[in-house]
């Protein structure tokens, strides 16, 4: 091989190397969206999955256009309460109240006991998924709401959860998760203020 062509050689792979190194970061990046968007998605789904066991098993549900603490993040169709009997057996006490609560594109979720006032259990909020748009879309979509069919006889809640990564918050579509869920005892027995006292909310 002559010098000439050593050198024509090499100039065709550095520009091919400069090639593969503009367009490399840009690869990267888009692998990273889409894995920040799976996790998203991933994570939404997981906290719908876990409503809808709470809600199977609550006893009372509370009527999502009522939940109005603006000074908390509790606001009407983005927080959600239920008393719920869901995974009795595994925990003491076995029924507790549950808060959901859409705050600043995070979702979280709480719970308490009946006797909380007495020294019950009070958990803190807990994250169980990020990139939850609801409130910040214009118009907002509401998260939670009652079927209003009287037929299903306020025991039916509409879950709509919005999930879209930070990283193009601006731009792409947010995926969009619906169920509707019923108690199956919801209702029948329970006194209507069962979860109405509810414990002071921690720091956010």
């Amino acid at each position: 091989m002559t010098l000439i062509e050593l050198s024509i050689s090499l100039m065709i792979l550095a520009i091919a190397l400069g090639a593969l190194f503009m367009v490399l970061p840009s690869v990267q990046a888009a692998f990273n969206r889409e894995q920040e968007r799976t996790n998203s998605n991933d994570q939404a789904r997981l906290a719908v999955e876990e409503m809808d066991k709470e809600i199977r098993s609550g006893n009372l549900l509370y009527d999502p256009k009522n939940e109005n603490d603006p000074t908390h993040f509790i606001v009407p169709y983005m927080s959600m309460r239920v008393y719920t009997q869901t995974n009795a057996d595994s925990r003491i006490p076995g029924t507790r109240c549950v808060q959901w609560r859409i705050y600043n594109n995070v979702l979280q979720r709480r719970a308490w006991a009946q006797d909380w006032q007495n020294g019950g259990v009070v958990e803190g909020w807990r994250t169980v998924a990020t990139g939850i748009v609801n409130n910040s879309l214009s118009p907002t979509v509401p998260a939670f709401q009652l079927d209003p069919d009287a037929s299903k006889g306020n025991r039916t809640v509409n879950i709509t959860i919005l999930s879209r990564d930070s990283t193009e918050a601006g731009s792409n579509v947010p995926v969009q998760i619906s169920e509707s869920v019923t108690g199956r005892d919801t209702e029948y027995g329970y006194p209507a203020s069962v979860c109405s006292a509810i414990p002071p909310y921690p720091p956010n």
